[in-house]
């Protein structure tokens, strides 16, 4: 099984549910990693796309060093846009000064490894709270909560932030988990995630937390391989430039604000894919059929016309 669950496979699948359903063509929108298995199909079968919109570029060309390191610089730029927001509201746990927020989110952090606060009927860990900020800077929808959870953090209790990263972790109201973060892992060993040099691993650590200081726990770098320099089948895919000759006009979103895939990759997939790209200046990750009008109404357009927006459109709230 674990050999045909990576991307490639995944775009046969699509591949299949075309031919079911009658299409002659494929019309598809895919967020994030739905990028990654539009791009795969496009590859695949690039006579066979009627309509694509990929939203939240994942760039095939990357590796998964270059990614992370990427990823976590965005979310550090969304960070960084939190705090001044933040600054700006009654009562920020991080105080009025955006360029001292990091120490100060460390300071309410840190402790939580030695002594988990309450929250709920629960414990909130600092791994818990770290990833209910991540869960809150995918959206600036969620910096109140995020504000709220770090207010509540300062005076002893975590509660906003357990529900964030319950968010964040797939965690139902009956403690159950959706096993997403397991399956992202798998997928990402199948495409070709393996890292099996240590040496390269802790240079990546140091990078990582050099673009991002607010997830630095200030721990030593550690050599641990991750799961995917042991996985028992291999490879299906890594980083590669597509070839996508014979694929029809497509269109990728890309938001200057998007922490979790940073606006550049959406520039390199539109490039690399010949496609057209509509540029959102927000704060989240993806936009598509999300509310925002001038991004909502090209991609109507494009997915029930065929009709193409202009080059370089631009969007904003």
């Amino acid at each position: 099984m674990l050999a045909t669950i990576g991307t490639r496979d995944v775009a046969r699948d699509v591949e299949v549910l075309r031919a079911a359903l009658g299409d002659a063509k494929l019309t598809y929108l895919g967020y994030s990693y739905g990028t990654r298995i539009g791009t795969a199909y496009a590859e695949a079968f690039p006579d066979r796309v009627r309509a694509m919109v990929l939203d939240g570029a994942v760039a095939p060309q990357e590796d998964p060093v270059t990614q992370q390191v990427k990823q976590v610089t965005g979310f550090q730029r969304s960070f960084d846009a939190f705090a001044r927001w933040c600054a700006q509201q009654s009562g920020c746990a991080l105080g009025t000064d955006p360029a001292r927020a990091v120490p100060s989110f460390r300071a309410l952090v840190d402790p939580l490894r030695d002594q988990p606060a309450p929250a709920l009927d629960r414990k909130l860990s600092s791994s818990d709270a770290t990833n209910g900020v991540i869960q809150a800077l995918y959206d600036e929808k969620l910096w109140p909560f995020l504000h709220k959870g770090l207010q509540e953090l300062a005076d002893g209790r975590g509660d906003e932030l357990l529900r964030l990263a319950d968010l964040y972790l797939d965690r139902d109201r009956d403690g159950r988990y959706l096993r997403s973060s397991e399956l992202q892992v798998a997928v990402n060993c199948v495409d070709g995630g393996a890292v099996a040099d240590r040496e390269v691993l802790k240079e990546a650590e140091r990078r990582a937390r050099a673009a991002a200081p607010f997830l630095d726990d200030g721990r030593p770098v550690v050599d641990v391989l991750e799961p995917c320099a042991y996985w028992p089948v291999p490879p299906t895919g890594g980083p590669h430039e597509p070839r996508v000759d014979g694929l029809p006009t497509t269109l990728v979103i890309s938001t200057t604000g998007d922490p979790a895939t940073p606006y550049q990759a959406g520039v390199d997939l539109a490039r690399a894919l010949r496609a057209r790209l509509v540029t959102f200046e927000g704060e989240q990750h993806t936009v598509a059929l999300r509310g925002v009008s001038c991004v909502d109404d090209a991609v109507t357009r494009y997915l029930v016309d065929l009709a193409l927006p202009d080059e370089g459109l631009t969007c904003r709230r």
